[in-house]
């Protein structure tokens, strides 16, 4: 599965649907780190990744006081929102173990706070541009030694 690239939405509906392609592909572990500002559009992307992956995106929801919401599709998918946590605090929550998962999909939100790079990660930038229009960049998985 290749996704890297820069792609362009003009709707909510479009970048749910560039998340629920993606979501579609996945058959085993995957880490998806997002990063952009507030508003940028990265809930309705994981919502697109959770509708590809057979959950109900009506049930998805930013998970920006619970820290970490899980559903269960063809893949278990976490859903991570680091916006209340301070750079480099999230050593109790135990994402190790959950990053190590083979047959899980992770997403966060507010992934520079994470304060590390997951073997495997793959960055993916989200920029408002208009009321409409986001420029979605996905990097190549990171590889940590």
């Amino acid at each position: 599965m290749n996704i890297t690239g820069e792609y362009l939405t003009h709707s909510d509906e479009e970048t749910f649907a560039l998340g629920e392609k993606i979501g579609e592909q996945l058959e085993s572990r995957a880490i998806f780190l997002l990063s952009g500002d507030l508003g940028a559009g990265k809930t309705v992307f994981a919502k697109g990744v959770a509708a590809g992956l057979g959950i109900e995106p009506s049930e998805v929801t930013s998970p920006t006081f619970t820290l970490i919401n899980e559903y269960e599709g063809h893949l278990r998918f976490y859903h991570i929102d680091l916006y209340r946590l301070e750079a480099g605090a999230c050593q109790e929550l135990g994402l190790e173990e959950i990053f190590e998962e083979k047959k899980s999909v992770v997403l966060i939100e507010w992934a520079e706070r994470l304060g590390f790079m997951p073997d495997g990660a793959i960055p993916i930038h989200i920029e408002y541009l208009g009321d409409t229009e986001r420029k979605i960049r996905i990097a190549e998985a990171v590889e940590v030694e």
